[in-house]
């Protein structure tokens, strides 16, 4: 038995730039983080001194979601990696 590749299954990662793609994402996110972090802090504390327009909360909601589905995702490929996948031999 051995573990399941990319390659094999029809992803398309391939095995030996995995590791490149992940580190570009890292690279990206912290970049954009960094970038939003200060805004998002900006309107963290105005929170109460103004209303949003309905656009701006559902454009809000929207991003959240975005977001959340990212992390998501980003988790569950950290904790496939700790797990060892076979294939089973056709009998």
């Amino acid at each position: 038995m051995s573990k399941v590749r990319a390659s094999d299954v029809g992803f398309c990662v391939v095995d030996d730039n995995a590791n490149v793609i992940a580190g570009n994402i890292i690279h990206r996110l912290r970049e954009a983080a960094v970038d939003m972090e200060s805004q998002v802090n900006r309107l963290y504390r105005g929170r109460q001194a103004y209303d949003l327009s309905e656009g701006t909360k559902t454009d809000l909601d929207k991003a959240i979601e975005q977001l959340a589905y990212m992390a998501r995702t980003l988790r569950e490929v950290r904790n496939e990696q700790s797990k060892v996948v076979y294939l089973q031999a056709a009998e």
